[in-house]
């Protein structure tokens, strides 16, 4: 053996050590003095170890009985991920110190691996030495200053090995074959294995500690499916060929469903003559198998112990198993979205059905994929990869079984070999084609079919429920995308028709309709914000907390800033978020480790310090008995935020099953988060989109003053309020305000449509009743049945101080006096777009210097609070109080009074002043 000794000099105040180290070596005392189990002494000492200053993890060995091996009795803490895998390791007695040793060169190789396992820059280890001979080790991990644990800490560790050495002299518990513990193995590892894990950490979890408990040779756990699929093993390679054997014997014990028995068998994995099948839940999910040399047999009592342990394996199975379905559930969705994103970003149909067949290819794995479209009764291939022969009769026949005979499955399965008789038919012209096996989906628009989406996997390649689901998804979309796609062709040809410059409106509002479709359709109404309050409210309510805090990373992302902050308790909401509102460093360990792993960091006072920035101040309460949480808020792709939550009530403690809950509450949090962010990126888009539309600068008449505004409702779709100005030959003004029927892409081209009406008709058609008329013309040809565009049209004179107007079903402009009285501007008239040949009446109202004329959509007015609308009154109140203003300032009160009646806008609302400068 080797060693370095360090000697330690240490002043009293250094010595200083945590009140529940000492009561962790008392509690090992009193078990060595009772004569109770050895393992309860080990753990006690274990937990007392890492209460050393700055650890995070340590470990208690104890000699094995062939005296040439230190074997882990203790991990701690006992419900850390590491404990499962460190649990029952063996440190070879040659590579053991004999003496304390803290340079990290001169550690034993396992220490140094279990260190860098948890990412310790600090290590310690200290040998258990009883009658010149060494009988155990203590081995503690953590951070210490700089890459050292302090005097204190060492005089600790040092404290718990001497225990140690008295306890194993006293009990002189050491197995009779070199086993370790299996009860508080097995009890460990059903703890530690709980947390969670995806299915292979689970399965390698389950396998070390069963071979550990019960001295096998080696362990395997399977999975139950067609075959039993190889998951996990223990002191054997996956490529044993010998595993086959194995496989059969767990097949055999899972068949005939009997209880846990030793097979004798040939030819088994590790030299083992017996193998042993502990079936994993009823029906099996799988199967955990232990391999044994007859010299190794296990007993009874140990095959007890094991088949307890395997209704807690299940369990950890089955949750990992849901965890990974999940995962692939969200995955499918991300795909799904992606391959619709890209497939109708053109809305060409070449475009759309090429990127579908290409990403679907990728995505499933499939060479051959091809999309077919109906065209009058024949199916015709529309885009398509890999493809030759016949295939096209093929699908003809796959389409006509879809629409028939398997109409309620939604999707057609030919297998490589099929001996269902309904799909003879189509078997024998795949084989003509060439093609091994299909999987078919129809297109469907309503209840019609337009077309069948088919993929052709080579032999041997069987699709998963789950890719047949994301299939059947994406054909559901594809139908939507040829549609829309078919319906912008025909729209841009109509629109040719009408001359380059409304083609090209026309072009971008129907570009635009697809980016809303998409928008509308996956985003969510709440804001961010919203969001981030909901959730920290509803976890300290359902969690009975005092408060919880939401932080998420700033742009330089080194520093967790409060997004948002929910208190309980109004009376302690001050000092708690005084508190609370404090940044977060995002460079400590702790934190780095949790953006890392995912995994939930409890606090106590001495890491809370170590956290610093709001979490240090926290560590004054955590002393006297509140508890706190750190918890990660993470999509499959990326960590969002962190969420930390705290009880004040030591009676209300944060614990396990606390920790578990809010955990899965975060975790669908965290899509609703990932959700508003993409709602907030469609807002603002949709803004844009909206705003595109409107002019961006005014013209300069002569004698008057314009002023404009225009503010979105509080969705993501894109309403329909237009205005737009132009200068006349004459030195007159042209105003036009309009109001399209309904919301979203429809409303947008609709809206292209009236404001390329107005500039094209008003040069040629300037007097409004003349312009209305002409613009009915238009509009009842290019809109849609059933829809229809109100519109104000107004000629302002200042040279003549008058103004002429007519309407279409719009609102009453109001005409705002000098002395502050307001009349409103009557012109009866119908909407646009209804009937042709319509009449609108024009009147002609004085305009003199100092008098001002509002034109505004109906979203100002219907404002509403509850039941009650804003009203005319209302607006001719806020006129008449802030006549005094400029066009600009005049409007922006308007809208701004409009919003402080109703709250968060509903509809868009557009406000337009002209006034007459004196």
């Amino acid at each position: 053996m080797r060693g370095a000794s360090i000697p330690v000099d240490a002043t009293p105040s250094e010595l200083e050590l945590p009140h529940a180290a000492f009561e962790a070596l008392a509690r090992a005392g009193a078990a060595t003095a009772a004569g109770g189990p050895l393992s309860a002494a080990v753990a006690a000492l274990a937990e007392a170890s890492v209460r050393v200053p700055g650890a995070e993890l340590a470990i208690v060995r104890v000699l094995d009985q062939a005296g040439d091996g230190l074997v882990a009795r203790a991990v701690a803490p006992a419900d850390s991920a590491p404990a499962a895998e460190l649990e029952g390791s063996r440190l070879p007695l040659a590579e053991a110190p004999d003496e304390l040793v803290v340079d990290s060169e001169l550690l034993p190789a396992a220490t140094r691996r279990a260190a860098a396992r948890v990412h310790a820059d600090a290590a310690l280890f200290v040998p258990a030495r009883a009658a010149d001979r060494v009988v155990g080790s203590v081995e503690v991990l953590g951070a210490g200053a700089g890459g050292r644990f302090d005097a204190g800490g060492v005089a600790l560790a040092q404290l718990a090995a001497t225990q140690l050495a008295v306890a194993v002299s006293a009990l002189g518990d050491r197995p009779t074959d070199g086993r370790v513990d299996g009860s508080g193995v097995l009890e460990l590892a059903g703890e530690a294995l709980s947390a969670g894990a995806d299915e292979a950490r689970a399965a390698t979890g389950i396998v070390t500690a069963a071979r550990a408990a019960t001295g096998a040779s080696a362990a395997v756990v399977w999975l139950a499916g067609e075959e039993l699929t190889l998951v996990a093993g223990a002191g054997v390679a996956p490529q044993d060929e010998r595993l086959e054997t194995a496989r059969e014997a767990a097949g055999r014990a899972l068949a005939v469903w009997r209880p846990l028995e030793l097979e004798p068998g040939e030819a088994l994995p590790a030299g083992a003559r017996y193998s042993a099948t502990l079936p994993l839940g009823s029906p099996p999910l799988g199967a955990l198998q232990l391999f044994y040399p007859a010299a190794t047999m296990p007993d009874e009592r140990e095959l007890e112990r094991l088949t307890s342990f395997g209704v807690r394996a299940t369990q950890v199975l089955r949750a990992s198993g849901k965890a990974r379905r999940l995962g692939a559930e969200l995955e499918r969705t991300r795909a799904l979205l992606a391959v619709v994103g890209q497939a109708i970003a053109r809305l060409s149909l070449v475009h759309t059905l090429e990127t579908a067949v290409e990403r679907i290819s990728e995505l499933l794995a499939i060479e051959r994929v091809a999309v077919y479209l109906l065209d009058g009764t024949e199916l015709l291939p529309a885009a398509g990869r890999g493809l030759g022969g016949s295939h096209a009769e093929a699908a003809e026949r796959l389409l006509e079984l879809a629409l028939g005979p398997f109409r309620a499955r939604g999707v057609v399965v030919v297998p490589a070999r099929d001996p269902e008789p309904a799909l003879a038919p189509v078997r024998s012209v795949l084989d003509a084609a060439q093609l091994e096996s299909a999987v078919a989906v129809p297109l469907r628009v309503r209840e019609d079919a337009i077309g069948l989406l088919a993929a052709y996997p080579a032999r041997g390649r069987r699709l998963a429920d789950t890719e047949i689901e994301l299939l059947e998804s994406l054909a559901a979309q594809l139908s939507v995308a040829v549609q829309n796609a078919q319906l912008h062709e025909h729209a841009k040809q109509l629109g040719d028709a009408l001359g380059d410059a409304l083609a090209s409106e026309r072009d971008a509002a129907q570009r635009l309709r697809a980016l809303y479709e998409i928008s509308r359709s996956f985003a969510q109404s709440l804001s961010l914000d919203t969001t981030l309050e909901a959730v920290t409210r509803t976890i300290a309510e359902v969690l009975e907390l005092d408060a919880a805090v939401i932080r998420t990373p700033d742009q330089r992302r080194d520093t967790l800033a409060p997004q948002a902050i929910h208190v309980g308790d109004a009376r302690l909401a001050e000092p708690v978020r005084t508190i609370l509102e404090q940044p977060q460093p995002l460079s400590s360990v702790p934190i780095q480790r949790l953006f890392r792993t995912r995994e939930p960091l409890v606090l106590d006072a001495d890491v809370a310090v170590r956290l610093g920035g709001a979490h240090a101040l926290l560590a004054p309460f955590l002393e006297k008995g509140s508890t706190a949480a750190i918890l990660p808020i993470a999509t499959p792709a990326e960590v969002l935020a962190s969420l930390t939550i705290l009880s004040l009530d030591p009676a209300r403690p944060i614990d396990r099953d606390t920790v578990d809950t809010a955990l899965s509450i975060v975790g669908q949090a965290a899509l609703a988060i990932d959700n508003a962010r993409l709602y907030q990126q469609q807002k603002d888009f949709a803004d844009t989109m909206q705003r595109s539309l409107l002019p961006d600068t005014q013209p300069a008449v002569p004698g008057l003053e314009l002023g404009a505004v225009y503010e979105s409702a509080a969705t993501v779709a894109v309403g329909g309020d237009v205005y737009d100005f132009l200068e006349l030959a004459d030195g007159r003004l042209a105003v036009a305000v309009g109001d399209v029927t309904g919301h979203g892409i429809e409303a947008t081209a609709d809206m292209a449509m009236a404001r390329f009406v107005f500039r094209s008709l008003a040069r040629e058609h300037p007097e409004p009743a003349d312009f209305l008329a002409h613009a009915n013309e238009v509009v009842v040809g290019e809109i849609q049945v059933g829809k229809f565009i109100t519109m104000a049209y107004l000629a302002a004179d200042p040279a003549r101080d008058e103004a002429r107007c007519a309407s279409a079903g719009h609102p009453e402009p109001r005409l705002l006096l000098p002395d502050g009285s307001v009349e409103a501007i009557r012109a009866p008239g119908i909407a646009l777009g209804i009937e042709r040949d319509q009449d609108f009446t024009e009147v002609c109202v004085p305009f003199p210097p100092g008098a001002a004329i509002v034109l505004y959509t109906d979203g100002v007015i219907e404002a509403r609070r509850e039941r009650e609308l804003y009203g005319e009154e209302r607006l001719d109140a806020v006129l008449s109080r802030c006549r005094g203003l400029s066009a600009a300032a005049l409007v922006e009160r308007v809208v701004a009074d409009c919003r402080a009646f109703g709250g968060e806008l509903t509809d868009d609302v557009a406000a337009i002043c002209i006034r007459h400068l004196a």
